[in-house]
């Protein structure tokens, strides 16, 4: 009797940790990340978008505009060419919605696949943004292109 008692109240204590753990995890917004992949910045935003650069290209940028950011935290840029990390880059983000970029200067011969894993404090991967160097570039699209429907973001 003692036993089952004892049992019964383990039972009930791991049931109540557990939903309060769930109801933790509910409570923390999901940050969410949309990345541009470009040539350069300009006020913020990015310009020259494209997934495809020439090798000559010299620098590319990886912009971000993050969402659902609890407080201050940071992001990790991590660029990867061919598989290899050729560099990690630490932003912070100090508020819930946050506009965030950094770039690789990639000289000429550093032709390929490549691409950026954009990581939350904590290390998960948020988005992974693949790209080719050297390949057929497409055309990036000038900053006065804007897709049907865009609007100019207005905060940070």
């Amino acid at each position: 009797m003692c036993k089952n008692l004892v049992i019964a109240a383990v039972a009930l204590l791991t049931v109540t940790a557990f939903a309060f753990g769930q109801m933790e995890a509910a409570k923390k917004p999901a940050m969410t990340v949309e990345g541009k992949l470009c040539t350069s910045i300009e006020n913020r935003m990015p310009v020259g978008t494209a997934t495809s650069f020439t090798a000559d290209v010299g620098k590319v940028y990886l912009w971000c505009q993050i969402t659902g950011a609890a407080g201050e935290t940071t992001i990790k840029h991590v660029w990867y060419h061919q598989g290899k990390e050729m560099a990690t880059v630490e932003l912070p983000v100090r508020g819930a919605s946050w506009r965030t970029y950094s770039s690789k200067t990639i000289p000429e011969n550093w032709t390929g696949d490549w691409e950026v894993k954009v990581m939350d404090a904590e290390g998960n991967t948020l988005a992974t943004i693949p790209f080719t160097v050297g390949k057929t570039a497409e055309k990036p699209v000038p900053a006065e292109a804007k897709q049907p429907g865009q609007t100019s973001p207005k905060g940070q």
